[in-house]
């Protein structure tokens, strides 16, 4: 028996495991360092929309998949305490009664009640680290709900910029329409005076009722994206819109705090989460190794007992131990089953932290790039306006007929609504930008566990 237990030694757990694969020592493109009072506030407050704040805020008490993440990190909570308890001693009222006839005639009974104890000396620590898994488990589940809040925040932030789209895409069509008319007017004028063709006016018409039909999509976008905003916050869809009349699609441009890719370990909560299911996996092969060991029970009673051959109180102290011998390899099984376990969620651990590091990296060089191309269809715009002025000015004099027109208005009128689509493409880069680095709030270095921020 020496010899047996001399070969078996009581796992330690690894409380803060890395990713198996190590971090690169910065991101290639710098965050803007005068930037870093970004950590001190919620991400979307740093896009400046007021009435968004204020439906974000909303949605994080009144939204279902947030309550739903709650109920689940209560139920993990609960498992925790029951688990917790097996550690302590169990104490039970413990009550007996007999009687018994012979012959028709009633024999003196037998009467008892009282209280029974046992407890389980958790010599190995294999109860402690059973409780320990469980609570690292609801470490990972609270986590969790924070990975919700920011998903959450996100898809109303895209949701908010979507209506916002929409309603700029309107607007700019409504002044295409109003503007093709006018042009339509003239060139009806110029026929009716025996200078244009009929051609000519047909061809306008037509590119009037092509920005014309576009006005319901846009409609039904921001209806949709409204209706989302209803769903989000926890509401009815009722039709009515949140977001704000006047509202526009311009951000500020600099790249905000990011730290360094390592960084992501503790301002990313799904990571975070990650990192507490792996723990939990390392309790479990420690609970697993230890119920390999032998187990120390000690069982006590006190009660009072009424029988015919004594009457008074009655104490009992018993003590038990247990050594698995024969077991066929099950309890052997079941260590290597959590050391499986363990390797996989590693492995799923040091994925997401690739991920994340992959996430940042390309919504950088997206907005870098995004920027870069909305610059240049500004430029494309610009020339394309003067290209419509000469073409114009060619067909009034006579040169050239209402081909070139229509082509650089059609053009013209693409950039325009290009730019729209864009602008709101770079506002959902820079969400993704401030998803992909855990939205952080606060510095690392002073945030506390009962910090709800995120």
């Amino acid at each position: 028996m020496i010899i047996f237990l001399a070969g078996c030694t009581v796992h330690n757990v690894d409380k803060t495991p890395l990713p198996s694969i190590q971090a690169p020592a910065d991101f290639s493109i710098k965050d803007d360092e005068t930037n870093a009072k970004e950590f001190w506030q919620p991400w979307w407050e740093s896009l400046g929309r007021p009435a968004l704040n204020e439906l974000i805020e909303h949605s994080l008490i009144q939204n279902q998949n947030v309550a739903q993440a709650v109920a689940v990190l209560k139920q993990a909570q609960a498992i925790s305490v029951q688990t917790g308890t097996e550690q302590l001693p169990q104490f039970d009222l413990r009550g007996d009664v007999d009687k018994e006839w012979k012959r028709g005639e009633a024999q003196r009974g037998v009467f008892e009640i009282g209280g029974a104890l046992s407890w389980e000396a958790d010599i190995w620590d294999r109860i402690g680290s059973a409780a320990f898994a469980d609570g690292a488990e609801a470490v990972a589940r609270a986590e969790d709900i924070k990975t919700v809040k920011l998903a959450l925040s996100a898809e109303i932030a895209n949701a908010y910029f979507g209506v916002v789209a929409a309603r700029q895409r309107i607007e700019l069509l409504k002044e295409q329409v109003k503007l093709d008319l006018e042009l339509q007017g003239l060139l009806q004028l110029r026929l009716d005076n025996g200078v244009g063709t009929n051609v000519d006016v047909l061809q306008q018409k037509a590119r009037v009722a092509d920005s014309e039909t576009l006005i319901p999509l846009a409609e039904a976008d921001e209806a949709v994206f409204e209706n989302r905003l209803d769903v989000l916050t926890g509401e009815m869809p009722d039709g009515k819109f949140r977001v704000p009349d006047l509202e526009t699609l311009s951000f500020t441009d600099h790249i905000p705090a990011i730290s360094v890719p390592a960084a992501l370990l503790l301002n990313r909560p799904d990571l975070r989460a990650a990192q507490a299911k792996l723990v939990a996996s390392d309790a479990d092969i420690a609970a697993a190794i230890s119920d390999r060991l032998p187990r120390v029970v000690l069982d006590g009673s006190y009660i009072f007992s009424d029988t015919a051959s004594f009457t008074g109180p009655v104490a009992m102290i018993m003590g038990s131990f247990v050594q698995p011998l024969l077991d066929w390899g099950r309890r052997k099984a079941e260590v290597e089953r959590n050391k499986a376990l363990y390797e996989e969620r590693l492995a799923s651990y040091t994925q997401l932290f690739l991920e994340a590091v992959e996430a940042v990296e390309s919504a950088l060089i997206r907005e870098t790039k995004q920027r870069e191309y909305l610059e240049r269809l500004k430029a494309q715009k610009d020339i394309l306006q003067e290209t419509v002025s000469a073409s114009e000015d060619r067909y009034t004099q006579g040169i050239d007929d209402y081909l070139p027109v229509i082509n650089a208005l059609q053009e013209l009128r693409q950039v325009e609504r290009n730019l729209i689509t864009e602008q709101r493409n770079l506002l959902s880069i820079r969400i993704d930008l401030f998803r992909a680095i855990g939205g952080p709030v606060r510095p690392v270095v002073e945030k506390d566990n009962n910090d709800e921020d995120f």
